[in-house]
Order: C-alpha cells, then sequence, then structure tokens
C-alpha cells in the first residue's frame, strides 16, 4: 500500500481476504476541492443572477414573472447561468473523485455562500434565524 492510499472506517482490513481495494487519499482531496468549489460556483451563479434581474428591474423592463424575457439580452444573466453550469460540472465530477456521503452534503454550503454574499452584494440583512 502506498503512501496516498487508505483503508475508510468500515472497510476491511488488507489481510482480511475480502478484496477491498485501498482508497487514494488524493482522489478524495480532488473530490472535496470540486465539490466546495461547486458550492461556491453554485451560491455565487444566484447572486449574479439576482444582480442582472435588479439591473434589469431599473430600466423598466417587464419582469420575468410577467412574461418578460428581457433577462434574455442581458449578459450578466448568462454569466450567472454559466457559472451554475460550472458548479454543477464541478458537483458531477466531484462524484467520480470522492464518496457520495462527503460530496452530497458538501451541496448544502451553497446555500451558505449564498446568503453570505446576498448579505454584501445585495445588502439584504441577515435575520438572527438567517444567523
Amino acid at each position: 500500500m502506498s503512501k496516498s492510499e487508505r483503508y475508510l472506517p468500515g472497510m476491511s482490513s488488507p489481510g482480511s481476504g475480502e478484496g477491498t481495494q485501498p482508497y487514494d487519499v488524493t482522489q478524495f482531496y480532488i473530490g472535496l476541492g470540486l465539490a466546495v468549489s461547486s458550492s461556491v460556483f453554485i451560491g455565487s451563479s444566484f447572486i449574479i443572477k439576482k444582480k442582472a434581474l435588479l439591473r434589469l428591474n431599473r430600466t423598466g423592463s417587464v419582469r420575468a414573472g410577467a412574461g418578460g424575457f428581457g433577462y434574455l439580452k442581458e449578459w450578466v444573466w448568462w454569466a450567472g447561468l454559466l457559472t451554475m453550469g460550472v458548479g454543477e460540472a464541478a458537483n458531477f465530477a466531484a462524484y467520480a473523485f470522492a464518496p457520495a456521503s462527503l460530496v452530497t452534503p458538501l451541496g448544502a454550503l451553497s446555500v451558505l455562500v449564498a446568503a453570505v454574499l446576498s448579505s454584501k452584494f445585495l445588502n439584504e440583512k441577515l435575520n438572527l434565524l438567517g444567523k
């Protein structure tokens, strides 16, 4: 077993004869990095898209909820959509490197990222429950 290979808790030991494969720690950290970066990209994409919609609202365009399609002409909105796509791709790739028991809970981190960024960039106030 090389220095970068470990056995996860619950896996059988190398001498138990059950034929388990060692878990590569390098792949684990790659998956962890992809999962965390995915949450950052996804969380920030909501803020970018909201900034685009607020910018569009200031120009007096018809809101998307009222049948308006002005956001499709807004490059900032498309940047937010692209950011979300990058985040989802990173999340998808994270499952190839790290176990789902690590990647899935880290997806909730995007909610925290969005809350912090909305407080900073959208001047939204976090109440006691939000904090």
